[in-house]
């Protein structure tokens, strides 16, 4: 004989309680409350963070989550240079040492000179060679593929990255004098 309650559902086993908080995954982002928060350097001169009660890491990467737009907020703060921490959104609310280590990790990372006069840009197989001149001096460079490594943000501003990965900073190319601007227009 067959079973005939085939569609009714036994309830006296249903679980009705609610699932316990699932582990935080990978992609949800940690965001740090900056009174936890203590950077120090190492002996060797790494930046260490140590979180209140928690952790404490003894070398952090720090960088910038939007450097173009937002500076100086936003920054991601990673155990190595694959697992974040944290998000720091406000990094001024930091204590006064742990602020300057934290801008100088940024200073160290995003070292970016901003080109005021180009004397010639000139191109030997393939390779542009600049001659320039920045906030901190005349400034030789070779930049290989001008259109993978000059970047072009709207308006006019300009990222130029060199063979060895530095990047070089024009925040509008159309104030530059006369000649820059010719330099800018025959290579772009």
């Amino acid at each position: 004989m067959e079973n005939e309650n085939i569609g009714e559902q036994d309830t006296s086993t249903i679980d009705t309680t609610k699932p316990e908080p699932s582990e935080p995954d990978d992609f949800t982002p940690r965001y740090l409350d900056p009174t936890q928060l203590t950077f120090t350097r190492s002996e060797v001169g790494t930046a260490r963070l140590e979180i209140r009660d928690e952790v404490c890491h003894l070398r952090v990467v720090v960088r910038q989550l939007m450097p173009l737009s937002n500076p100086a907020e936003y920054i991601s703060i990673a155990a190595d240079e694959d697992t974040e921490v944290g998000i720091l959104v406000n990094p001024s609310e930091l204590a006064s040492e742990s602020l300057k280590i934290v801008q100088e990790e940024l200073d160290k990372r995003y070292f970016t000179p901003t080109i005021q006069k180009i004397y010639r840009v000139k191109e030997h197989f393939g390779i542009h060679e600049w001659e320039v001149e920045t906030e901190r001096g005349r400034v030789t460079f070779s930049v290989r593929g001008l259109n993978q490594n000059i970047k072009q943000v709207p308006p006019a501003r300009l990222f130029v990255t060199d063979v060895r990965g530095n990047r070089y900073d024009i925040p509008d190319y159309r104030k530059l004098d006369a000649q820059s601007y010719q330099q800018i227009q025959r290579h772009l």
